[in-house]
């Protein structure tokens, strides 16, 4: 059966005493994990859940993380995981939404719970770190007083999961309904794929509510790997944990590359990286020139770049082999995905030209959770598509020019800022940038480039325009740039434009 639960029953068996999870110091071998989600498993029993109810998780990586994940998956009681850098507001919309009946916390967060009026609708609030509030329970307690033995439940691969939400970088967040059986295959799959085995150690850095780092720390864990899970990225400590644990891949979001390939020489020098064999990016576009740092800083390393989405999992992925000579392309599709790109008639597009990308497979979404028109809306005919902009080339390989939201019209041509910017990154003196259309009185709307200079270094407008002379066509050249020391992502890495046209669509430029 293709369960969570019953994969690591299985390697529980089997492996043992293999280490599973190091976090903060602290390992868990095969068998403690089973025992502690075992434990976890039958305390929620205890207190009447059943399959099908909601359990939402707000909190940085922890160990407790994957107790959860497993324990919740052998009784099929659906897991919502949260965004920790979500607020009241914000907290209650998806406890409300996805109708969550029970919620698991780390105790920084407990004060976010106070100005949240449906918390009392909560039967069940466990603190990871203990509480000292009467009516929350403490985790480690909660999971004590379960036992460790196997739990009765019928939990078949068809069952739900887990239930993501998206970003919400366009409106609310959309709960996404992910059984049990898509995600294992996406992980058997991606193990296939990135060469992935029992032997591996596999770094888990970015934020484990987010489907990336969900998926590669299923992946390593149903395959009997070892998984080393950090609270927060940190790039040094990143260098630091390949060398101490020996650790053979990672999946980081593109600002994470940018991160560890610009910390200072002595800090990389002090560090043995030898054993890193794979590395995969994601999130949002992996620039060029991003790319050959990376390359240039783990030269032997294995580099792949996926394009996927919460609702479809791994969708098109580039292998090594190809990252370089195919520049800006997301590769072919992943394994048993089939993609087509259609235009607004729902018509296939001729090769080379730009339409609206559509996929299907065994990894996609059931639905948006009580969101019926969303889910026929984004669907045709079996594919779904979460709204992005893509072409293919001769050789079939597949290129995402950009979010469909994204895209501005200027003069009446159709603008993609993916091009704009990746010609912008290619300046020495530009560590981030993201283009969006401001106001035009004539043109309807104006390229604005949002630049964010490398530590040190002092740029104009009038500098970055002069570079992209030559290299775009005239009308795609940045008609205003503002500079900014940083910009807004969301914990994936995905560039929150939506926040920048609302921070500068006042910025109206005459300029021709």
């Amino acid at each position: 059966m293709l369960t969570m639960g019953n994969m690591i029953r299985q390697n529980a068996s089997k492996l043992k005493d293999k280490t599973a999870v190091i976090f903060q110091g602290k390992t868990f071998s095969y068998k403690q994990l089973n025992e502690r989600a075992n434990r976890l498993a039958n305390a929620f029993k205890a207190r009447g859940y059943e399959k099908g109810d909601k359990v939402a998780v707000l909190m940085k990586n922890n160990a407790a993380y994957v107790d959860i994940i497993v324990g919740l998956s052998k009784i099929g009681v659906v897991i919502v995981p949260m965004n920790y850098r979500l607020v009241g507001r914000e907290i209650e919309y998806i406890l409300q939404n996805s109708d969550s009946r029970g919620l698991i916390l780390s105790s920084e967060y407990e004060k976010e719970l106070d100005s949240i009026q449906s918390v009392a609708e909560l039967d069940t609030i466990l603190v990871v770190g203990g509480t000292s509030q009467a009516e929350r329970l403490d985790y480690e307690s909660f999971l004590l007083s379960g036992s460790e033995e196997e739990p009765v439940a019928e939990v078949n691969e068809l069952d739900t999961f887990y239930m993501g939400y998206t970003s919400g970088t366009t409106g609310k967040p959309k709960g996404v309904v992910i059984s049990q059986r898509s995600r294992m295959l996406t992980g058997m799959a991606a193990a296939i794929e990135y060469k992935i085995d029992e032997s591996d150690v596999h770094l888990c850095a970015g934020p484990i509510y987010h489907a990336a780092p969900w998926i590669f720390l299923v992946m390593q864990l149903i395959v009997g790997g070892t998984v080393v899970i950090h609270e927060t990225f940190n790039a040094e400590q990143v260098l630091a944990d390949i060398e101490e644990n020996r650790i053979t891949n990672a999946f980081l979001a593109p600002t994470m590359y940018s991160f560890i390939t610009n910390v200072k020489e002595d800090v990389r020098m002090k560090y043995d990286l030898s054993s890193i064999r794979v590395l995969i990016s994601a999130g949002s576009p992996l620039a060029t020139k991003s790319k050959e740092d990376i390359l240039a800083f783990f030269p032997r390393v294995e580099l792949h770049e996926f394009y996927g989405s919460t609702e479809s999992a791994i969708t098109l992925n580039i292998k090594p082999k190809d990252i370089e000579n195919k520049e800006r392309s997301v590769g072919l599709p992943f394994p048993l995905v089939d993609c087509i790109i259609l235009d607004e008639n729902k018509q296939r597009v001729k090769q080379g030209e730009i339409g609206e990308l559509y996929f299907k497979g065994p990894y996609l979404l059931d639905e948006y959770y009580k969101n019926p028109d969303d889910t026929k809306a984004s669907s045709y005919e079996g594919y779904f598509s979460v709204g992005d902009m893509a072409m293919q080339d001769e050789e079939g390989f597949y290129y995402i020019v950009d979010r469909k939201k994204d895209m501005l019209i200027s003069g009446g041509v159709n603008i993609y800022p993916r091009d704009i910017e990746e010609v912008l990154y290619t300046h020495p003196d530009i560590m981030d940038v993201a283009v969006i259309g401001v106001p035009h009185p004539v043109w309807g709307e104006a390229v604005e480039a949002i630049v964010v200079p490398r530590e040190g270094k002092t740029l104009t407008e009038q500098d970055v325009i002069e570079f992209c002379e030559g290299k775009m066509a005239g009308y795609k050249k940045p008609k205003s740039v503002s500079f900014l020391t940083e910009l807004p992502r969301n914990p994936s890495g995905k560039i929150l434009k939506t926040s920048l046209r609302d921070q500068y669509w006042k910025h109206e430029t005459t300029k021709i």
